[in-house]
C-alpha cells in the first residue's frame, strides 16, 4: 500500500494503491479524524457501520481498520481536499480546485475499478474543475454510477455518511449494496500449503 501525504499538516495519509477494487472519497478530513489518525472516525459518523452491513469489506470493519483495507480488500481511501476542517463548507474555492486537479493525478496514477464519491457535492466539485463538466449538467446526476471514464476508473456517488446527512442513511445502505454488486469479487486470502504437510502420492 502507499500512503501519500497530502501536504496539510496535522491531515490523513491518501490509502492507494494500483488495482485497488474501490477507492471511498470523502470531501475533506473532520478534525476529529484528523487527530483519531483513521478515516471517517467521529462516532456519528455512519460509515463503518454501513461498509460493515454492505459486505463490501467481507467482515465487520471499524476505523482502525483502514490501513489494513487496500490489501485486505482492495479499498482504498483519499478525499477531495487535504485540510481538515469542522464543516466542508470552511474550504475555499481555490482549495477545492486544486483538491479536484489533485484527485483527477491520483486516479490516473492508481486507477482503481470504481472510485465511489460520498456525497453528490464532491462529485460535482470533482467533475466541474477535472473533467470540465458544467455545474448544470452535474446538478440533474443521480446517484449510483456515472457516465464518465477517469482512464479505466468507473466513477459513483452514493449519500454522504455524515451524522449531518442522517435522513440519507437508509438510501446510503441501498446503495452500497448496489456498489457490491458492481465490484470485482473479493479475492479470498491464499492458504500457503504448509511444509508439515505430505506430499501427495504419485
Amino acid at each position: 500500500m502507499t500512503e501519500l501525504p497530502c501536504g496539510c499538516p496535522g491531515s490523513l495519509p491518501h490509502l492507494l494503491r494500483p488495482g485497488l477494487r474501490l477507492v471511498f472519497i470523502g470531501y475533506n478530513p473532520a478534525i476529529y479524524s484528523a487527530r483519531a489518525g483513521h478515516y471517517y472516525a467521529r462516532p456519528g459518523n455512519r460509515f463503518w457501520v454501513h461498509l460493515s452491513e454492505s459486505g463490501i469489506a467481507g467482515r465487520p470493519v471499524r476505523p482502525e481498520d483502514d490501513r489494513l483495507l487496500p490489501e485486505e480488500a482492495g479499498i482504498g481511501f483519499t478525499d477531495l481536499c487535504c485540510r481538515p476542517t469542522v464543516r466542508a463548507e470552511h474550504l475555499t474555492a481555490d482549495e477545492i480546485r486544486a483538491g479536484a486537479l489533485r484527485l483527477h493525478r491520483e486516479l490516473l496514477e492508481f486507477q482503481p475499478a470504481i472510485a465511489c464519491f460520498s456525497g453528490r457535492g464532491i462529485y460535482q466539485h470533482f467533475a466541474r474543475h477535472a473533467l470540465g463538466i458544467p455545474a448544470a449538467e452535474l446538478a440533474r446526476r443521480p446517484y449510483g454510477e456515472q457516465p464518465e471514464r477517469i482512464g479505466r476508473t468507473i466513477p459513483w456517488v452514493i449519500p454522504s455518511s455524515s451524522g449531518l446527512a442522517s435522513r440519507w442513511h437508509a438510501l446510503r445502505l441501498e446503495w452500497l449494496h448496489r456498489l457490491r454488486e458492481a465490484l470485482p469479487p473479493l479475492e479470498p486470502p491464499s492458504c500457503p500449503t504448509s511444509s508439515l504437510e505430505a506430499p501427495a502420492s504419485p
